[in-house]
């Protein structure tokens, strides 16, 4: 990363941890870096840290998110879809391994884990740990996150939470 662009991400990283409100001007051209940089502050913050209350930063009021077969709709919406998760997976964790960015629109590949605590979909809680991976595409609009798609490999965390027996029988 060019080391101007570090310090823009640096910068804007400081300046969101003090809760300054910045205000981009709609016709500005952000990098890809900074879509890349939004879309991995944006899952930190409400997946990892649970942070909800600055949500708004990341996405545009009518932001929807498509995941699990569902569309949630606007950021209220999306707080409530991210606190449900964050108490049946109090420690649920996303990884970004990989992001591309073309045409204001950022694909990531990312590895999500966490510890089943309570009842999930139909699945009792189990105590137990998965890890799997899963690809989002985010689409920006005014340098905000409109829409985002999310795909979850489920079966290898069913598997991983006892939900679903596997048949692969390992070899030595």
């Amino acid at each position: 990363m060019p080391p101007e662009q570090l310090t823009l991400c640096a910068l804007r990283h400081f300046l969101l941890s003090r809760k300054v409100k910045l205000k981009l001007p709609v016709n500005i051209h952000m990098s890809s870096t900074e879509h890349k940089w939004i879309v991995h502050e944006f899952l930190d913050e409400t997946y990892n840290k649970g942070n909800l209350k600055n949500t708004d930063r990341y996405v545009t009021p009518d932001f929807i998110y498509h995941a699990r077969g569902e569309d949630i709709e606007g950021i209220e919406a999306y707080n409530e879809w991210i606190s449900s998760d964050r108490s049946i997976f109090p420690d649920i964790q996303v990884t970004i391994v990989d992001s591309i960015e073309e045409s204001g629109k950022v694909a990531s590949a990312f590895i999500v884990e966490g510890t089943q605590e309570k009842e999930f979909r139909g699945i009792p809680a189990t105590n137990k740990k998965f890890e799997t991976v899963g690809m989002n595409i985010f689409h920006f609009q005014d340098n905000k996150i409109k829409e985002g798609w999310v795909v979850v490999d489920a079966l290898t965390a069913a598997i991983q939470l006892g939900a679903v027996k596997s048949t692969y029988a390992e070899t030595d």
